[in-house]
């Protein structure tokens, strides 16, 4: 069961997803660059990875390649968005005709809970207090995922640079925001949920 879904989240972006089975996808059709840099993966996962990422942009337009820039964030060779993601077994990629968005999947795992007070603000503690919801915990891990991707920058703090607005409680998590000195950028949240998985998707507002 290798393509597992795509999702519409508007008229000019895609979301699709890849179920990993081991040793299914091989090299054989990659071109030159792709097998110099598959060679640079470290790690089984890393490369069924990126083998799955690039079947599924063989499967959406063969004439499409990707490469990376020097931060490592991947852009492709025509004037399209692409952003990239994966968790446990499934891979996610989202391609759009529009260029400032990210997307990140997570597995629903209680691991969350050690690492929350990692990307947290205090806001978001105040709001999420001692909770035991790991949906809750997930969804603000993958907004700020998401944002960062769709910000393209280093040195971003999780914990104080990116703020997940809290207030609505009927809509939960629908807004982000980066804030770091002068700046501020407003990112649209949207989140799919399939399976034990939670995916997220940013776009500048």
């Amino acid at each position: 069961m290798p393509f597992l879904k795509d999702f519409l989240i508007n008229n000019s972006t895609k979301i699709i997803l890849w179920k990993i089975i081991p040793g299914e996808l091989s090299e054989t059709h990659l071109s030159k660059e792709d097998i110099d840099l598959i060679k640079t993966r470290k790690g089984k996962n890393s490369k069924e990875y990126f083998l799955a990422v690039r079947k599924l942009l063989e499967n959406e337009d063969p004439e499409l390649t990707i490469d990376y820039d020097l931060r490592g964030k991947p852009f492709l060779n025509k004037q399209k968005g692409i952003s990239i993601s994966h968790s446990n077994e499934i891979v996610a990629m989202g391609i759009s005709n529009e260029i400032d968005f990210g997307i990140d999947i997570q597995h629903k795992t209680d691991k969350i809970f050690k690492i929350k007070s990692k990307f947290l603000s205090k806001n978001e503690s105040r709001f999420l207090g001692k909770t035991y919801n790991i949906e809750f915990l997930i969804k603000v891990w993958s907004a700020k995922e998401s944002i960062f991707k769709a910000l393209g920058k280093e040195g971003v703090s999780f914990s104080n640079d990116l703020e997940i607005d809290t207030i609505n409680d009927k809509d939960l998590f629908r807004v982000g925001y980066y804030k770091k000195d002068n700046i501020k950028i407003k990112f649209d949240l949207d989140f799919l949920f399939i399976e034990e998985y939670i995916i997220c998707y940013a776009k500048k507002s």
